[in-house]
């Protein structure tokens, strides 16, 4: 399996329509953070191909960054006032096999 890293993405996409669409498309790569920060595993070639999902969906006007984040990065992530339990920051989500 490819080796990924965690990234942060965040949006501000300036339509309701577009906004539930771009939402949509993040739940299925990644944990919500935040209202529009998500935290995804994703390797380069994943990166690509959510840019691109998201290029298609967008408009100019709206915005999206991704935010890799090195080892170091991650070890000194700290969260307060968290209202439910968070993933481990340090290593890579679990992965499932489907047989």
């Amino acid at each position: 399996m490819p080796s990924g890293k965690w990234y942060l993405v965040c949006y501000d996409v300036r339509d309701d329509k577009r906004l539930r669409q771009a939402a949509k498309k993040l739940e299925g790569r990644g944990e919500r953070l935040q209202y529009s920060v998500f935290r995804c595993w994703l390797t380069r070639t994943g990166v690509e191909r959510l840019r691109w999902e998201l290029t298609e969906l967008l408009e100019p006007e709206d915005d999206v960054l991704f935010i890799p984040l090195c080892e170091t990065c991650v070890s000194g992530i700290t969260v307060t006032h968290s209202t439910h339990n968070r993933a481990n920051w340090e290593r890579e989500p679990p992965t499932h096999r489907i047989v």
